[in-house]
């Protein structure tokens, strides 16, 4: 039978768990320092204005990235180059010809790229200023899960906080029994002004899934969708990535 004094050491030391603590210790024993490398697909769409006079572009790419010791390689297939070559001169022949290839290109970043392989480092910066609002036992796709809610801190400029009058940003991390993350989301939402006279609302929503591969935990999915307004305008983004992750073999 548990005695009194066993029961009051459980409460205690439940009373001074650090769920975040605990979760930055677990990932920075992440270190990824192993070669990985990965398919991507990414696809966007981008809407300004309304009805009639709304412009819409979409893009959607594919390619290759690998990161090692001899750093970040990010590959394109030549056949989406010579696609991408092909819009740009039909464009310039006629400026209201798409161009869905080489906008989709001109979105893929190096930096994200490099922060999907190894978001560990990425959400250990994001968790440094984040303040766990609620903890409890959830579920993810039907499995048990620990649900960490969090009030989010994003990092800003001071002419940025000057402009912005309301600032509302919570995140939500899912982990799995290993104490990792599976899943996140976040929602930011913010108004403001500027001059005085001209207002500004932007809504943010973003989720990711992840897994674990070797040293590194990897954004293997990423969702996000924009919406703004202001100055008599508005438009949205949304955009989509997928990485699936290649033998450790075919890094260089």
């Amino acid at each position: 039978m548990t005695s009194v004094a066993t029961l009051s050491l459980l409460a205690a030391l439940a009373l001074g768990a650090d769920p975040l603590a605990d979760l930055q210790a677990a990932l920075a024993r992440l270190a990824a320092t192993r070669p990985a490398a990965a398919r991507f697909t990414v696809r966007h769409e981008n809407v300004t204005g309304e009805g009639q006079d709304a412009v819409k572009v979409i893009g959607e790419v594919g390619g290759e990235v690998a990161e090692s010791a001899d750093g970040l390689q990010i590959r394109w297939s030549h056949a989406l180059l010579q696609k991408a070559r092909d819009e740009e001169r039909r464009h310039a022949a006629n400026p209201e010809e798409p161009t869905p290839t080489r906008d989709g290109l001109a979105q893929v970043q190096a930096i994200d790229l490099a922060n999907r392989l190894d978001a560990a480092g990425s959400l250990r910066d994001e968790l440094s200023r984040a303040t766990l609002l609620e903890e409890k036992d959830d579920q993810l796709d039907g499995a048990p899960a620990r649900l960490l809610v969090l009030k989010l801190s994003p990092a800003l400029q001071a002419r940025e906080r000057r402009y912005l009058k309301e600032l509302e940003a919570i995140g939500k991390i899912w982990l799995g029994p290993d104490g990792l993350p599976l899943a996140a989301e976040a929602h930011i939402h913010g108004k403001g002004r500027i001059f005085l006279v001209i207002g500004f609302g932007t809504d943010i929503r973003q989720s990711w899934r992840f897994t674990r591969a070797g040293d590194r935990l990897v954004a293997v999915r990423h969702e996000e969708e924009r919406r703004w307004e202001g100055a008599g305008d508005r438009g949205e983004r949304r955009s989509s990535s997928v990485l699936e992750l290649l033998p450790a073999s075919v890094v260089p």
